[in-house]
């Protein structure tokens, strides 16, 4: 595992070479617009160094996300585009939320800071929002902020009418070859699949519509591929009340 999460550092460094901004992590699913918010607090934990920066959302497709991002003083931080810049002085904080005035829309985040800002750093974390017909929290879940790594799993679990949604996001400008594996509870793989994600983009699918026809079943999805990439998944109830499961990281 030290050796994976060394070479991811090394490929993140390598990425920002003639950059202003170098990615220090990823929001692998954000959605906003219908009866979905996201909120998205970032912290300074630096008491010597100010942390300028930015984050950027990117629809599945690829193309930029734009939408309107609130402050937790009400101002708008993005004003209708797919970036929200930042500057936080030593321990400060921010919260930001979408507006619903969209029809619901999916993609990823990227949060980057500015190259030369000499050790400056910025932890996050998002909160995804189901809000019922007369807005108010009908289902809440955090989700932490993750880094790319080639080889990761999450837990599945498709009991009781349970479900287990996986979000992928590729932040590589080429094509990712994801191998897709689904264990049993006794470590078997039971079925196996391949999907090709385009650069930059993003996608989100239930287990069992990835592998359709197969039983309620305990077990883990593990995936792969040769360039790194970003993932969470979610459990939902049948009642469509969920938590987040971050991945966990699977050495060669």
């Amino acid at each position: 595992m030290k050796r994976v999460l060394i070479s991811v550092i090394l490929m993140l460094g390598a990425s920002a070479v003639g950059s202003a901004q170098t990615a220090l992590f990823y929001f692998p699913q954000i959605a906003a617009g219908d009866s979905w918010r996201t909120t998205i607090f970032i912290s300074n934990p630096r008491s010597d160094k100010v942390a300028t920066g930015s984050i950027t959302f990117t629809k599945s497709d690829g193309g930029p996300f734009a939408a309107n991002w609130v402050d937790e003083m009400g101002g708008n931080v993005s004003g209708g585009s797919n970036v929200i810049a930042f500057q936080l002085a030593p321990g400060q904080s921010r919260k930001y939320f979408s507006v619903g005035d969209m029809g619901l829309t999916v993609g990823y985040a990227t949060l980057s800071v500015s190259a030369d800002g000499g050790g400056a750093m910025v932890l996050g974390n998002a909160m995804f929002t189901l809000l019922d017909g007369a807005g108010n929290i009908f289902a809440e879940a955090g989700v932490p902020m993750a880094i790319p790594l080639p080889k990761q799993a999450v837990f599945v679990d498709t009991t009781a009418g349970f479900r287990t949604g996986v979000a992928i996001a590729n932040p590589n400008s080429n094509p990712l070859e994801i191998h897709l594996e689904l264990m049993d509870d006794n470590g078997g793989i039971i079925a196996t699949t391949v999907r090709t994600l385009g650069g930059f983009q993003h996608t989100a699918f239930f287990t069992d519509e990835l592998f359709p026809g197969l039983g309620p079943m305990v077990g883990r999805l593990q995936y792969w591929c040769f360039n790194p990439m970003t993932s969470v998944a979610l459990r939902f109830s049948p009642t469509v009340q969920f938590t987040t499961m971050p991945p966990i990281v699977i050495a060669n």
